[in-house]
């Protein structure tokens, strides 16, 4: 049965995590939040943030999922958001992504990662402004929703790698840097699609480094470089493949990064 799941960075903010639910339903919410260091009930303190949404969100009889993630690093937190989307999508769920009850990074990460995944994202509109004293701050968080005003916005196309390519990409930002060597061991382990023939013998003989060579290059590592998602290092006779920054974030959008 189709759930509907929401997925909420979340930092010193209350009406803006918790007021969608006035009119949009829920199942499931994920909290994301940074790794606190005191678990402190204060207005200093991210952790009561976290309890009191936690807290009111239960209350609505929504099922509620905190996630630690780095919300202060895109990296950590489009990995983070992707993985779940992946993971719900699998459960053929219904995804909503609150971009609003957090920072403006996180905003924008959140974002990202949505429309990649073709999930909706929305923005919520503080109609009370800001709180000016801790008494707010402790029953709104920042900013105060007084009557519910919410934008989901349209998604548009993030063109990043796909198939074989997408699986490299993730498992070179996870190492860090490949030679063609863990490349033909990825396809002899079957893990890379579309390369799989390559295990196969060719006319009764079994392949050569050098044939399977020109088939990675041609079908893999050609367009990544010409993309700007690698770069390729000659060291000695081999060639190190190492992940750029744009490759980083193309391998967190994917998700299992």
């Amino acid at each position: 049965m189709e759930e509907i799941v929401h997925i909420i960075p979340l930092a010193s903010e209350i009406d803006m995590a918790v007021k969608p639910f006035d009119k949009m339903r829920a199942n499931k919410v994920y909290l994301l939040h940074t790794k606190y260091i005191r678990k402190e009930f204060s207005s200093k303190g991210s952790w009561y943030f976290l309890q009191e949404v936690k807290k009111r969100l239960e209350q609505k009889n929504i099922e509620v999922i905190t996630v630690e993630s780095d919300l202060s690093d895109p990296l950590p937190l489009l990995s983070t958001i992707s993985d779940i989307i992946v993971q719900e999508k699998k459960e053929n769920n219904l995804i909503y992504v609150n971009m609003s009850a957090s920072g403006k990074l996180t905003a924008v990460s959140s974002t990202f990662a949505a429309m990649h995944h073709d999930v909706k994202v929305y923005y919520v509109y503080a109609d009370g402004g800001y709180s000016k004293n801790e008494e707010e701050l402790l029953e709104h968080g920042l900013s105060i929703v007084n009557e519910l005003k919410y934008f989901i916005l349209t998604n548009f196309t993030i063109d990043i790698p796909t198939g074989a390519k997408s699986i490299f990409l993730t498992e070179l930002y996870k190492k860090g840097k490949m030679t063609t060597n863990d490349i033909i061991n990825m396809i002899k382990e079957g893990k890379l699609q579309g390369f799989e023939d390559l295990n196969e013998s060719l006319d009764g003989k079994q392949r050569t480094s050098s044939n399977m060579l020109v088939r990675i290059n041609r079908g893999l590592l050609n367009e990544l470089k010409r993309n700007g998602y690698i770069l390729i290092e000659k060291r000695g006779r081999n060639n190190v493949i190492v992940i750029t920054d744009k490759g980083k974030y193309a391998a967190c959008l994917i998700g299992h990064a």
